[in-house]
Parts: C-alpha cells; sequence; structure tokens
C-alpha cells in the first residue's frame, strides 16, 4: 500500500512522499507510474503529477484549444472501490474494539482516491495551464482503466440477474438531450456493472467475496486523457431569396436537390471559426425548397459540439459578414449572436 493511501484511509494526506512499488488500493494512480499509449511512464518523486500535467498541457495545445478555465473530470476502475472497502473492513476486522477507530471523526474523515488525485492534479494543472479549475464548459478528463483487474472482480461477483436488470431500469431512464457526451464518459460494461453489483452488496457478503486485505500487484493503471466543451449555440434569423435551396442539405438517390441549402451555408462559416467536432442545424420550423422567406426572417439556431475557440462578439459579426457578402445570394441572416441554451423556448415559442 502507498504511502497516500495510508495517510488518506487514516482521514490526513500529504503531496510529498517517496516512491513505493505499485500501490494494492490504488493501482498507482497516487503515486503515478501508469499506462499511456506510448507505453510505461514511470515518474520521479515530486515532479510525477507534474509531468502528467504537462502531458495534459501538450494534448490541449496539439489539439488547439483555447481556454479560459477548466473542470477536471476522473474515471477510476471499480476495482479502485473494492479495495478501499476491502481495506476498511481489513481494518475494522483488525481495529474494530480500539477507540480510535470508533471515533466518527475517523471515518468521516477518510478520503477517496479519486478525491485524493484531484487535490494533487488540479493545482498543478492551474500552474501549467495559467488558468484556474472549477465549474467550466472545458472538461478534462482523466480516465484510468486496469482490464485484468477489473475482469477478476467482475468474474467473483454473484451474477444477479434482478440487479442487473434493477441497474439497466436505472441505466434506461437516466437521458438527456446532449447525450454527446453522455456516451463519451461512461464507464466500460465491466466496470459499470461492478459498481452497481457492488452497491448491493452487504459487508458479510462482500468479506466471503474478497480476499481482506487486497493482493499485491505489480501492473499500473493505464490512462487515457481527453477534453470535451459543453456546445455553443449561435443564433439568430435567416431570410432565403432563392427558389432553388432547401433549408437542410436534400439527396435523393444520390442526387442533390438544389444548388445548396441554408443548412449548409451558415455551418460552412460557422465551424471555419469554432473549429467544432460537428453541429447541429435547427431552425423554428420550415419552407419548401421553392418557396422563399422574407420579412423578418425566420429564427435558426446552430449547436456546435466541443469547439477550440468560442467566437468573440467580432468573429461573430464576421460570420455574418461573409454569408450576407456572398456573391451567390442565396441566404442572408440577421441578428446572429451567441446565445445559451435557454434559447430552446424561444425557438419554441418562434415555430
Amino acid at each position: 500500500v502507498c504511502v497516500r493511501c495510508i495517510f488518506r484511509m487514516f482521514g490526513a494526506f500529504s503531496h510529498a512522499c517517496s516512491y513505493e512499488s505499485c500501490c494494492s488500493i490504488c493501482f498507482g494512480i497516487l503515486l503515478p507510474t501508469c499506462h499511456q499509449d506510448e507505453g510505461v511512464v514511470p515518474f520521479d518523486d515530486i515532479s510525477r503529477i507534474d509531468i502528467i500535467t504537462s502531458m495534459v498541457s501538450q494534448a490541449i495545445q496539439r489539439e488547439g484549444y483555447q481556454i479560459d478555465g477548466f473542470s477536471l473530470e476522473i474515471s477510476l476502475p471499480a476495482v479502485v472501490a473494492a479495495n478501499e472497502r476491502a481495506i476498511r473492513l481489513y481494518m475494522k476486522e483488525k481495529y474494530g474494539s480500539e477507540n480510535w477507530f470508533k471515533d466518527e471523526m475517523f471515518s468521516q474523515q477518510t478520503m477517496s482516491a479519486k478525491e485524493g488525485l484531484r487535490l494533487l492534479i488540479a493545482p498543478s494543472l492551474e500552474k501549467q495551464l495559467g488558468v484556474k479549475h472549477g465549474n467550466n464548459s472545458f472538461r478534462i478528463r482523466l480516465t484510468y482503466t486496469h482490464d485484468d483487474a477489473s475482469l477478476k472482480l467482475k468474474s467473483l461477483l454473484p451474477n444477479d440477474s434482478n440487479r442487473k436488470r434493477k441497474a439497466e431500469s436505472r441505466e434506461g431512464n437516466d437521458t438527456r438531450r446532449n447525450s454527446t457526451y453522455d456516451d463519451k464518459q461512461t464507464l466500460s460494461e465491466a466496470d459499470s456493472f461492478i459498481h452497481k453489483s457492488l452497491e448491493g452488496i452487504q459487508d458479510k457478503e462482500f468479506c466471503s467475496l474478497f480476499k481482506l486485505p487486497p493482493e499485491k500487484v505489480s501492473k499500473p493503471c493505464h490512462l487515457v486523457i481527453s477534453f470535451l466543451r459543453s456546445p455553443i449555440y449561435i443564433g439568430g434569423r435567416y431570410l432565403k431569396l432563392s427558389r432553388n435551396v432547401s433549408q437542410s442539405c436534400w439527396i435523393i438517390d444520390d442526387e442533390r436537390m438544389g444548388e445548396a441549402s441554408v443548412e449548409e451555408i451558415i455551418k460552412e462559416s460557422v465551424c471555419a471559426i469554432s473549429r467544432g467536432d460537428g453541429y447541429k442545424f435547427h431552425a423554428a420550423g420550415r419552407e419548401d425548397i421553392d418557396v422563399r422567406m422574407l420579412g423578418s426572417g425566420r429564427p435558426f439556431l446552430i449547436e456546435v459540439l466541443n469547439v477550440r475557440s468560442i467566437p468573440s462578439a467580432i468573429e461573430i459579426q464576421q460570420i455574418s459578414d461573409k454569408i450576407n457578402s456572398s456573391e451567390k445570394k442565396h441566404v442572408r441572416i440577421r441578428n446572429l449572436k451567441l446565445v445559451d441554451n435557454e434559447i430552446w423556448a424561444m425557438m419554441r415559442e418562434g415555430e
């Protein structure tokens, strides 16, 4: 067991400590020796966390993200939670009669591996990136996995089909509009099953299934660093001046209908500046391809996913100017601006 796990199990925490072999509780997460795609990355004492944050910083630069802050999300394999529980039950078995163990303050002060890692990494990331950690649309995600340990742990769990069905039912009820990030942040099926199964196991059953304390381990976790920014919304009104332009891209039997589409004309200019992974075009109603849209225009919204740069007011105006000055006078836009997700109510009203 590494020094940091010993401290946190007793309600204390230390940033500085010496190198240990791979910890049987946290699998080296708190004293990082982790597998990345490039291979095993061992670190020297105090600089270990700094090297991980340096990897994060370099990856942000490679991706071209412009950030003014960040939130940190950490995903650990379910086996770490199982190991923490095994250690606590082992301590209870060995020291349960001791007054210090019975003290309520002792049980309340125990820190999880995830929270310990956050305390180590967040300040180092702030220093490395030059921005503050907090509630931010730009999310840094550190995903740790340990396939061997997870599969072994799963094999020890009882195959409770009723428990699994209940878990799947709860999972099915948790659906939200912006599912892009939800899909990316889900744990592997094995870890998800383990987490739900462990919640339903009483301490007595747990002790009969698992070895107390956990076995020694030699292989550290695998680390994947990823980033995601919440969708941004750019809205306004469009006028369609041509009777040969559809609202969205319209293809029948591999043949394009019309010269262009409102969606493509607006998307091209927006995505060139925001540099997102994808987009979704929404409009308050629609008109046929051979019908013009005049007057004050039809409200529209373009949702851009995982943008590298949030457009400034000047850049928004540049997008509008570029579309409105096009030689092909198919589409014109008005009142273009960056909006928040409350725009959905206005869109429904406009439709």
